[in-house]
């Protein structure tokens, strides 16, 4: 009798043991590898976004929206409130703006997915809760250290917030949302 207790109750034990082990591993951080394969699964091709620049120097904050889509010549990137520009974000611009330069290959390789080419440039320390992964990003190439300290990336299926602090202090926050292109409002639509 004593032995069929024993029997049962490592059964019992063996088998919580098993549901653990199971549960902790459906719910194990996802590597950089399945963040990146999710991402481009998930990619939108067109999107809003709203963003919010902190100006260190004058202790003052910029607040704009717009949209951005992916075209051929690259990520296009559209703001239409409170002006309206457009930026196009690709290696083979040379009219990019110098604020863009640092921040044209994170932003094209977060929204696409692609980040083989940012681990080229970035130590990337990855966290994943039930609900929401984060990304922190910090620079490994010189070029971008002068002028980036860290991105902080926020998602799920797809990346909704970059938080950018800036070597001057100043800081960026974007959140994105994805749209399907042909319903982007007649004004926020990219020409």
């Amino acid at each position: 009798m004593m032995r069929s207790i024993n029997a049962a109750f490592f059964a019992r034990a063996l088998f919580a043991l098993t549901l653990v082990t199971a549960s902790a591993n459906a719910w194990a951080a996802p590597t950089i590898d399945d963040l990146a394969e999710r991402l481009a699964d998930n990619a939108p091709q067109c999107g809003r976004f709203a963003q919010t620049r902190w100006l260190a120097d004058l202790n003052s904050q910029l607040d704009s929206r717009g949209t951005f889509e992916h075209q051929d010549e690259g990520l296009v990137w559209q703001t239409t409130s409170p002006i309206n520009d457009r930026v196009v974000l690709s290696a083979d611009n040379e009219e990019l703006p110098m604020g863009f330069q640092a921040v044209a290959p994170v932003l094209s390789g977060l929204l696409s997915g692609d980040w083989q080419a940012l681990e080229r440039y970035f130590t990337i320390e990855l966290s994943d809760t039930q609900d929401e992964w984060q990304a922190m990003l910090t620079p490994s190439n010189a070029n971008i250290a002068q002028r980036l300290v860290h991105l902080l990336v926020h998602g799920h299926q797809q990346v909704e917030r970059v938080e950018i602090l800036f070597t001057n202090d100043d800081r960026l926050e974007i959140t994105l949302s994805a749209a399907d292109c042909e319903r982007l409002d007649d004004d926020d639509r990219i020409p």
